[in-house]
């Protein structure tokens, strides 16, 4: 199970805000369960992403200027 934290292909580094309470609670996650905070939040954005497709723009559509 741990295997599909692993990061995997290209990586990119971003920076990103968080709730102080947010950060603390994947501090100790990554802690807790030897991973790092980037394998954790990247398996965290890919489910939120296919939970949330709408966020995505449709094929076909342009994104307003």
């Amino acid at each position: 199970m741990l295997g599909e934290y692993k990061l995997k292909g290209q990586k990119v580094k971003i920076e990103a805000e968080l709730e102080a309470e947010v950060a603390e609670k994947l501090s100790k996650m990554a802690k807790n369960m030897n991973l790092t905070s980037s394998e954790i939040l990247n398996t965290a954005l890919k489910r939120f992403i296919v939970a949330h497709k709408d966020f995505l723009p449709s094929a076909g559509t342009k994104k307003a200027s």
